[in-house]
């Protein structure tokens, strides 16, 4: 058993503090919330006289395998040098409170168990296996010079799965789920960082799209689309995508559209100021620094567009290797629109939401999940209390266990 006695409580859903509050935990369970005094002869107490109690962050796109190694690209970097990087990301990240991350690419089952078994110290994974994406589509890696059909040979097979036509969709989102996948993502434009694709290059059919959605239907799942133009976010929404990824140009009508239906947004405003900083390290070359612009100047608009219309926006930081370290400036640029109680409600309750788990992550109440984070400060006022140092954070609760 836990006592955090004596704290003040952000439940992840409503702008009230509750204060001087005493939250109990039993195994990995929130069993109560109250403003009397609880004691136990067994229990690990803590005094959070003066902090906050509040549900663990959720960074809802996350990539803990697109890491960068010095001496190695996308092309050579073999599975054995990616999972111990991929576990210091995934460490970094609880440090600095979340606890929870939706890996949107690249993560797999074993690397999801080892962080509940403990073996890697990091936030818990829902992870999305093989993103989705059509030959010459968005995260295709092969160089123009290079003819072969598929990426089954590759160092970096795990990262893309190259489909055409509806049945290879549907073959190919069923292995996904075989292999333990949550979700499944699938690229519907073009992106930055890699060549072949242009941001406004409109992927996939809508019968190929429709077969994503009906198989992840099938399995009680959802999909989720890397998105940025309007036209195809629409078209998207209406196939049947529960969750836009980046969506830097989403009109006002189509933000409407969105909120009717129940769409989320996740936005990932960071790795575009991040990738300004650092895509030349990562190989990025001038198209990719053109298309980088593209796609910057639009996505505070996007957000305002979202937020107006009253569409679910989680939070969401699309970093890459040592980008990471910027994860906590997400919350700095959507200050610019949202405010502090909109922005930790993106990476509690709502977030919660998207994954599915909305009663028991993402919460602080009583029979929710004990993923909690013990916060010097008042986030609700300031939120520079979440730096990437992770300072601020007292303590980590993950699962019901006192992380640090």
């Amino acid at each position: 058993m836990i006592i955090v006695k004596n704290v003040d409580v952000f439940d992840g859903l409503s702008p009230e503090i509750k204060e001087n509050q005493h939250v109990v935990i039993e195994g990995n369970t929130i069993c109560d919330v109250t403003s009397s005094e609880v004691t136990s002869a067994n229990a690990h107490t803590i005094d959070g006289m003066g902090k906050t109690l509040m549900p663990g962050l959720i960074d809802a796109h996350y990539h803990a395998c697109l890491v960068h190694v010095k001496g190695y690209n996308a092309h050579t970097l073999p599975p054995s040098l990616i999972y111990p990087a991929a576990s210091r990301l995934l460490e970094d990240s609880l440090k600095r409170g979340f606890t929870s991350v939706r890996d949107a690419g690249g993560a797999d089952f074993g690397l999801a168990r080892a962080t509940e078994l403990g073996l890697v110290k990091g936030p818990r994974i829902f992870f999305s296996g093989r993103p989705l994406t059509h030959t010459g589509g968005h995260g295709e890696i092969r160089s123009k010079n290079q003819s072969e059909p598929c990426l089954c040979a590759s160092h970096s097979a795990h990262l893309v799965c190259v489909v055409d036509g509806a049945d290879e969709v549907r073959k190919a989102a069923r292995e996904e789920f075989r292999k333990g996948a949550h979700q499944l993502k699938i690229m519907m434009n073009g992106g930055v960082s890699t060549d072949a694709d242009p941001v406004w290059l409109c992927q996939f059919t809508d019968t190929e799209i429709l077969a994503a959605v009906e198989e992840a239907k099938r399995r009680r799942s959802y999909v989720m689309a890397h998105l940025y133009m309007d036209e195809q976010i629409e078209k998207a929404v209406k196939l049947g995508i529960r969750s836009v990824e980046h969506g830097n140009f989403l009109t006002s009508e189509t933000a409407e559209f969105m909120a009717k239906q129940g769409a989320f947004l996740v936005p990932t405003l960071v790795t575009y100021k991040a990738l300004a900083e650092n895509g030349q390290e990562f190989g990025f070359a001038e198209e990719n620094f053109a298309k980088l612009a593209e796609v910057s100047e639009a996505g505070l608009q996007s957000l305002e567009n979202a937020v107006r219309a009253g569409v679910q926006v989680a939070f969401g930081t699309d970093l890459l290797g040592e980008m990471h370290k910027y994860q906590c400036d997400e919350f700095a640029i959507r200050r610019e629109i949202q405010s502090p109680f909109e922005i930790l409600r993106s990476a509690t309750s709502v977030a919660g939401e998207l994954l599915g788990k909305g009663d028991k992550l993402g919460v602080l109440k009583e029979g929710a999940i004990a993923d909690l984070i013990l916060v010097s400060g008042k986030p609700l006022e300031d939120l520079s209390v979440f730096n990437n140092a992770g300072t601020n954070i007292e303590n980590v609760i993950k699962n019901g266990e006192l992380i640090a």
